[in-house]
């Protein structure tokens, strides 16, 4: 027994891919991020200056163990994505005390891990010459954070 879509089935499913096709090409034409999905998320669409700096936010930490080591982004580590980071990262720069929900993090998703004594935010900036990265990237210090009781750190907020 064949059920295939009726006449009406089909004429339905042109009519949304139309609608579709409209809305995408509306919102790409003349639509702003307000728009999305059918409208331009210029969050991730910029355009770099191939003769420009591309800059890189992360976080470092300095361990009881007394070692400095770059801080586990993403699910596999902290939970937090560097995306977030890089949001949150005029808030940072201006009360560091954030910071120390990072060392929570760590302590509550790496539990084996040496805990952080402090924490850093840090910028490294690429240089670009024809595209290209063109000498060692410079890094830059924008955030630090003693954490309140490394060996159990507390939420703050």
């Amino acid at each position: 027994m064949d059920e295939g879509l009726t006449g009406a089935g089909r004429w339905g499913r042109v009519v949304a891919t139309v609608l579709l096709v409209v809305a995408v090409t509306l919102g790409a034409g003349w639509g702003t991020d307000r728009w999305w999905p059918s409208g331009p998320m210029t969050m991730f669409a910029f355009q770099v200056d191939p003769n420009g700096q591309v800059h890189s936010l992360g976080v470092e930490a300095d361990t009881v163990a007394g070692q400095r080591v770059v801080v586990p982004l993403g699910a596999g580590g902290i939970g937090l994505e560097r995306a977030e980071i890089e949001g949150q990262a005029q808030r940072l720069t201006r009360e560091p005390k954030r910071l120390q929900g990072i060392a929570v993090a760590a302590a509550r998703t790496l539990p084996d891990a040496p805990r952080y004594r402090k924490v850093y935010l840090v910028d490294t900036v690429h240089q670009l010459k024809d595209g290209e990265r063109v000498g060692k990237p410079v890094r830059t210090v924008l955030a630090t954070w003693a954490v309140v009781d490394p060996t159990d750190p507390k939420d703050l907020s």
